[in-house]
């Protein structure tokens, strides 16, 4: 056989035993294969199909490859059909993207959309017609062989059928055996080949999609990080779930020498049907090495170099409040400075106040070069594609005396909270002392709520934070609550319920309300325990303190009566020792000047006795 062999194949299925339907089968897959651009899930299939059915791999590999030329010849007609298909029916898509493997393709490519479309039927169209002409070919042979003497001499003789074998191939005995042989539709050692097929096409997939989602996750750790991230390592198989990625850095934007943080391994067990539609979830993450602000072997890259934005000019009435209820951060905390700088990083991974903006809202760009029709995407809306529904890191190092060692559990923490609306908890425990902090993220709202509670926390500690004019000084004592409000990119308003429990403080400077550091200090002297409200409110970078001055005030208050009874009685006891001492000399006992000192408890046991209290019994 000299001719190629799928150009045989083709000649060979017009007067060999290759079934119409086998042969409108191989014309519509091929084309379909061909007209998809790239290879994805759809493609491992198709592929699969083709095996188990008894299909001419020949013609098959003759029209993909006719089909693939289209694709791109046609790469506007294409990207035009799939950008309708995605205006007007991607409900299409979404259906397919739900089903396992086929959920592999990226749909939301617009030329892949198309080739979706226009394969199946191009495939169909250019199938029937060959079908056609290959059955009325079939039929002018056996017209021929059965009505044409000549014709039969002539392929009788013996170079004609050397020269058929050779050029062409094997031939079926006659021509009415075209249309009387049985046909096999299913390829026998196609199912071993179809199984060798998916394994090769899954290991193969498996290392180009670690491929991609490294470089996904990187890129968009980066976007959020501003600065560069590096990630060594991912792997994710999906024929047991398991998803592993090393070697994590997330450089610093302020200080591109030193890493903001540092991951050596995360672990985890992912769902293989959820890795088969593309996308990773995963119930357990365990999180190992976690250090902070640690030097780089080489600095990290600014991708994302901001100008330094002004805080907003703060508006009181936005929260219903005067321009008296308000205190600065400056006030209280010793480095205000360094907390805001921290507020501005963290507010980086807080939600969006107006939730996270669809890709659908940005402008649509038309393709610039040829081959950007073939690569450009449709803007559909944000779907989350990673999930961490438990996520463990234990032994975490905080730079902080509060919490120390400590060990931090999250929730269904992925890369599209607002599109997956579940809950995202935050729970870190001290592993050095009985602190705790607890948050939840509520998404099931337009603007997320945010809502907590904290325990546990030593006030002794806290104070080296706290400056010197915030009139306190805190010895020892805990403080508990629990806060709830919003908590955005751009602003917050949380409401913290205060509850300070066997606390020993004095006061300094100014002390608190007004009253001078004295007379703060004698009210703490009584003060066991205190509740209170803070709010804090404004732009995350510049947030207002308010105080619930009223009920603190009441609370000192009665603290200050309560001392100045005490002081007086003291005062009163102290006068009237001194003078039993002196009149009544040294001929009274002891005892009975002991007695007389506490004219209180006197009148409590001899006039409550008189007039019907109770009295001590002097006998048993």
């Amino acid at each position: 056989m000299i001719l190629p062999g799928f150009v045989s194949k083709i000649l060979a299925a017009f007067r060999g035993g290759v079934s119409p339907v086998l042969i409108f089968l191989s014309v519509f897959l091929g084309f379909w294969f061909g007209m998809v651009p790239g290879f994805s899930g759809f493609h491992v299939v198709l592929i699969v199909f083709m095996l188990l059915l008894n299909i001419p791999i020949g013609m098959l590999i003759f029209w993909g490859i006719l089909g693939r030329g289209i694709c791109y010849a046609a790469a506007p007609v294409l990207f035009h059909v799939g950008t309708w298909m995605q205006g007007n029916m991607s409900f299409v898509f979404r259906f397919f993207e739900s089903l396992p493997v086929i959920g592999l393709t990226d749909f939301s490519t617009y030329s892949v959309a198309g080739g979706f479309i226009l394969g199946p039927v191009i495939g169909t169209v250019i199938g029937l017609l060959m079908v056609r002409f290959v059955v009325s070919f079939r039929r002018m042979l056996l017209k021929l062989e059965e009505g044409s003497e000549t014709f039969r001499k002539w392929y009788s003789k013996t170079w004609v059928r050397i020269l058929d074998r050779v050029l062409i191939g094997k031939r079926t005995k006659d021509a009415k055996s075209l249309f009387a042989k049985k046909t096999k539709y299913v390829r026998k050692a196609g199912v071993a080949l179809a199984v060798i097929v998916i394994v090769i096409s899954l290991v193969v997939t498996g290392f180009i999609k670690d491929e991609a989602v490294k470089e996904y996750a990187t890129k968009a750790m980066t976007r959020a990080n501003g600065a560069e991230v590096n990630l060594d390592q991912i792997g994710i198989s999906i024929l047991n779930g398991a998803v592993s990625a090393s070697g994590i850095q997330v450089t610093d934007p302020e200080n591109p020498v030193n890493n903001q943080v540092a991951i050596e391994k995360v672990a985890a067990d992912a769902s293989v049907y959820d890795l088969f539609l593309g996308k990773v979830v995963m119930e357990q993450v365990e999180v190992s090495n976690v250090q902070f602000d640690q030097q780089r072997e080489t600095p990290g890259k600014l991708y994302e170099k901001k100008v330094k934005e002004e805080p907003k000019a703060f508006d009181p009435n936005k929260y219903k409040l005067s321009a008296a209820d308000l205190v600065k951060l400056e006030k209280y905390f010793k480095d205000a400075k360094a907390l805001k700088e921290n507020l501005r990083k963290l507010s980086k991974y807080l939600p969006s106040g107006e939730g996270e903006k669809g890709a659908a809202e940005e402008p649509e760009r038309m393709p610039q070069k040829y081959l950007e029709y073939l690569t450009a995407r449709a803007l559909v809306p944000v779907s989350s594609r990673f999930m961490a529904k438990i996520a463990t890191l234990d032994k975490v190092q905080i730079p902080s005396e509060i919490f120390g060692n400590s060990k931090i559990q999250l929730t269904n923490v992925n890369d599209a909270p607002k599109a997956a609306g579940l809950p995202i908890t935050f729970e870190m425990n001290s592993l050095e002392t009985p602190a705790s902090v607890n948050m939840t993220i509520d998404y099931s709202q337009d603007t997320p709520k945010v809502t907590g509670t904290f325990d546990v926390l030593d006030m002794s500690k806290i104070q080296s934070s706290l400056s010197s004019d915030a009139g306190l000084i805190f010895k020892s004592g805990t403080i508990s609550g629990k806060f709830s409000g919003i908590a955005t990119r751009e602003t917050i308003d949380l409401s913290l319920d205060i509850d300070i429990r066997d606390f020993k403080a004095e006061g300094q400077g100014e002390g608190v309300l007004g009253l001078g550091s004295d007379a703060t200090s004698e009210a703490l002297a009584v003060l066991d325990n205190l509740k209170t409200t803070i709010r804090i409110v404004g732009p995350v970078t510049e947030p207002r303190l308010v105080f619930d001055v009223k009920g603190l005030t009441e609370q000192f208050k009665q603290a200050l009566v309560k001392a100045g009874k005490e002081r007086l009685a003291n005062e009163i006891d102290k006068q009237l020792g001194e003078q039993i001492d002196e009149q009544l000399g040294e001929d009274v006992p002891d005892e009975v000047k002991d007695v007389l000192k506490k004219p209180d408890e006197l009148l409590k046991k001899g006039l409550g006795g008189l007039l019907g209290g109770d009295k001590e019994e002097d006998d048993e």
